[in-house]
């Protein structure tokens, strides 16, 4: 691969330039509180909408990619934006209550506790890609009971270029620590156990592009930079992705860590 074809692995949408987008991971849970791995069953029904007449009051299907899975099948993330950061409140609240309703349809419902228990099942997603078998496959157990025990709330800002989302990445990456302190709903728990899966969570600044690929080369994240772990990112999507923030259902919460991201990032440009 060459340091263009890494590059163009960046898409940028010159419509959605300071819009905002988060990712908000949930634990699934049973009736009796207890997690399970049922993240395939509900995903497969709000793709086929099977709750659409289930009497609890949502008619419209959620839209496409508003909710997908992650590495543990025992988690649900549902996603909003890339919206204009005043209605993204609006979004969040939609978003929870398509979520309640699909989760409701077979007697569950979502827990957005920022660490699951050490007993919680580590039943994998069987992703239809491949991708989570080929990860966890040569896994070690706690590196994989790290990786699903933990949840969070990830926070996009829409980036105009790569030399502009290069420069802004370096800036709000000196407010890492003070944005994990603001993010975090368990003692520092939940980070302290993601650093076990993550060693390299700390985002270090970069002189140009091409010391970007080459770290990405040595890291092992040049063919996929979703495998950049971290806590302060350049996405692929385009955005600068905070990574840092736990799970909450505290939807205000959430609306003011976006405000101090977006902030960070106009500052920056």
């Amino acid at each position: 691969m060459t340091i263009n074809q890494f590059k163009n692995l960046f898409n940028y949408d010159q419509n959605k330039v300071g819009h905002v987008g988060v990712e908000r991971e949930c634990f699934i849970c049973d009736q009796t509180g207890r997690i399970v791995p049922h993240a395939h069953k509900v995903l497969s029904g709000i793709e086929r909408g099977v709750y659409e007449d289930s009497g609890f009051g949502l008619i419209a299907y959620p839209e496409k990619g508003a909710f997908g899975y992650e590495l543990s099948a025992s988690q649900v993330e549902s996603r909003v934006g890339p919206c204009l950061l005043g209605d993204l409140g609006h979004h969040l609240q939609r978003r929870d209550r398509e979520l309640e309703t699909a989760l409701r349809h077979y007697g569950l419902s979502a827990m957005h506790a920022e660490v699951g228990p050490k007993d919680m099942p580590l039943d994998v997603y069987p992703d239809p890609t491949g991708r989570y078998q080929k990860i966890t496959k040569d896994m070690p157990r706690e590196i994989l009971s790290a990786a699903c025990r933990v949840i969070g709330t990830h926070v996009h800002v829409g980036m105009q270029d790569h030399d502009t989302a290069l420069r802004v990445y370096n800036r709000v990456i000196q407010h890492c620590a003070e944005l994990c302190e603001v993010g975090d709903g368990s003692f520092g728990e939940r980070l302290a156990i993601y650093k076990q899966m993550a060693p390299d969570f700390e985002p270090k600044p970069y002189l140009n592009w091409d010391e970007y690929y080459q770290t990405a080369i040595t890291k092992g994240f040049a063919e996929d930079p979703r495998k950049c772990w971290t806590l302060i990112r350049i996405s692929v999507h385009g955005t600068i992705e905070f990574r840092m923030f736990g799970a909450t259902d505290s939807i205000d919460r959430i609306v003011e860590w976006a405000n101090r991201c977006h902030s960070l990032c106009l500052s920056a440009a």
